[in-house]
């Protein structure tokens, strides 16, 4: 009896490790091959309707890029320049917490698991990001004030990118994904109910929060449309 308890509790765990998501519907592009996904939460995930998702158990992440990032036009010059000055090093580092959180999202969830290793059953994915509208000066900056700076009650910025993914052998195109979303470092921290010691965006942990908050998202809703893709 314990023997079959066992097997059953075993086999009920399986049965959930993956969760079956709802079929996804599609739409013509314009001028276009590709089909838009609805009831996606990006803005943007057209894929090629001759490609076969199912095929695919595993995944491969190629480092976050950010040599065609671009500062919004719309930013105030104070900003801009703020931003412009940031080294590579700096960049990379934000990006890598793309990175870290794709592979961590990847590997607790099912269905897709990372691998360093291109294959048929492989795709192939790189996230670019391509405009930041900053609504904070970077925290170096902002800290370097001989008077407090409170940070934008709106957040640290907005970030635009793209993704594009592959199958990692053929290198034949599946989907591209576009969006853009808020970088908010969530609810604001009021210490004994002072607004004046709120914690907000000029912080080096706020700042590093709302990076990290906004990728993690982006990782969870990319694990769970590329699901969708897959059982369908």
């Amino acid at each position: 009896m314990k023997l079959f308890t066992t097997v059953l509790s075993l086999a009920v765990l399986t049965a959930c490790s993956v969760t079956e998501q709802p079929i996804p519907e599609f739409t013509a592009v314009p001028d276009s091959n590709l089909q838009q996904m609805q009831d996606t939460r990006f803005d943007r995930f057209v894929i090629d309707p001759q490609a076969d998702f199912s095929q695919y158990d595993k995944v491969i992440f190629f480092p976050t890029q950010f040599d065609k990032l671009t500062i919004d036009e719309g930013a105030d010059n104070q900003l801009t320049n703020s931003w412009n000055a940031s080294t590579w090093d700096e960049m990379d580092k934000i990006c890598q917490f793309f990175d870290d959180f794709a592979q961590l999202t990847f590997a607790q969830k099912s269905g897709l698991e990372p691998t360093n290793q291109g294959g048929e059953n492989v795709m192939a994915i790189e996230f670019r990001l391509m405009n930041f509208m900053p609504y904070q000066r970077r925290y170096q900056d902002a800290n370097r004030d001989t008077v407090a700076l409170r940070g934008q009650r709106n957040g640290l910025g907005s970030i635009t990118f793209q993704a594009v993914v592959a199958n990692s052998k053929t290198g034949e195109l599946l989907a591209v994904i576009e969006d853009g979303m808020e970088l908010n470092p969530g609810n604001m921290l009021i210490v004994k109910g002072d607004p004046n010691l709120q914690v907000d965006s000029a912080s080096r942990m706020a700042q590093n929060v709302a990076w990290r908050k906004t990728f993690k998202r982006i990782a969870n809703r990319l694990h769970e449309d590329l699901m969708r893709l897959k059982q369908s």
